[in-house]
């Protein structure tokens, strides 16, 4: 049995209630649909009302619905870090292009596969990354009642990807150091640094503040995985942190940040992005570098250049994570074809 309403608004038609905007539904397994203003009659709200009726009738539940149920959901606005969001919507654009007015229980496994490979011919990555968002809807979507079927996308394997980024040399490295150091971009110097130094993502440097200052080291949060590590003190670590902080100290603006622009406020990604990517292009035409490299290439280096336990070291979750991270060849002791030991041969 629903809950009892008040009595001002006992006049309202089933799932209507009022709200900033004026007068909505809401009911469970419909998007929700704006009826009237706040200044509507009561009549002309019931007319709003019966006319949605009349048109829900006649609707079909469509792909396009599950995704709009989707996005309003907490499984989608509570759980998903903003960086997820937008590439869910990015990736739902295409979906609802190609699958939108369709049921979901029409979906099979072979229209994902046709999906798949028109769509991977060109973009094999963003194919992948719609495949798996259209599987998290369809499952979604039959935890809840709308989807009947089982997942299609089960059948349907992603294309094979090969691990982005490159290595960046130590010459090309201490380059493009040497040259944001001369074109005034000390911040971005010094999180070039961290980044390097602790094998840390852009958006964790960028993240960090005074408060992850700590007497052993250098407190980092993966805002990827919620992992927490302390980055311990070393002559250069603890230089890129003290010259970051002793930096844009004129800005009448202080915030608690450690890598802050010109008015003392902590860096946005786009904002950060746009001087790395105009000095990558700069330094590339100057001739200063060969080749450009992304800020998350200096991960891959940082896993590459580190001797011991890389899992450990990068905080990844298992071997084969923090593999992916590593360039560099492994260093191989061959088979002796004679049999016996370089070390004994020379001991004779």
């Amino acid at each position: 049995m629903g809950r009892r309403r008040r009595p001002e608004n006992a006049w309202m038609p089933p799932h209507v209630a009022r709200y900033n905007g004026g007068y909505r539904v809401r009911k469970t397994g419909v998007p929700t649909k704006h009826l009237a203003g706040p200044d509507a009659s009561k009549s002309e709200v019931w007319t709003a009302y019966e006319r949605w009726q009349a048109g829900q009738t006649e609707k079909e539940f469509t792909v396009a619905d599950l995704v709009e149920l989707y996005f309003a959901s907490p499984q989608y606005t509570k759980y998903l870090k903003p960086s997820t969001q937008k590439d869910y919507l990015r990736y739902a654009k295409k979906i609802i292009a190609v699958f939108g007015e369709m049921q979901p229980d029409a979906i099979t496994s072979p229209l994902v596969q046709m999906f798949m490979d028109s769509r991977g011919a060109n973009h094999p990555a963003t194919a992948n990354r719609e495949r798996t968002l259209l599987g998290i809807l369809m499952k979604w979507g039959k935890a809840r009642g709308f989807v009947s079927i089982e997942d299609p996308t089960k059948a349907v394997r992603p294309f094979p990807e090969s691990p982005g980024g490159r290595y960046v040399q130590d010459e090309e490295y201490k380059a493009f150091w040497n040259w944001l150091g001369e074109r005034g971009h000390l911040m971005h110097q010094c999180a070039m640094e961290i980044a390097y130094l602790c094998a840390a993502r852009q958006q964790d440097v960028l993240a960090l503040t005074r408060h992850h200052i700590q007497k052993d080291g250098l407190l980092i949060t993966q805002a990827k995985t919620g992992k927490q590590q302390i980055k311990l003190w070393t002559t250069t670590l603890r230089r890129a942190v003290d010259t970051a902080l002793a930096g844009n100290t004129n800005a009448k603006i202080q915030t608690a940040y450690i890598i802050r622009g010109r008015t003392g406020q902590g860096y946005t990604r786009t904002g950060f992005n746009a001087v790395w990517q105009r000095e990558q292009r700069a330094a590339l035409a100057a001739g200063i570098i060969k080749e450009r490299f992304r800020f998350h290439d200096l991960k891959i280096k940082a896993a590459s250049d580190f001797e011991g336990d890389v899992k450990h070291f990068t905080g990844h979750k298992t071997t084969s994570m923090a593999e992916r991270y590593n360039r560099t060849p492994d260093r191989v002791v061959p088979l002796n074809r004679g049999g016996e030991s370089d070390e004994k041969k020379n001991d004779e």
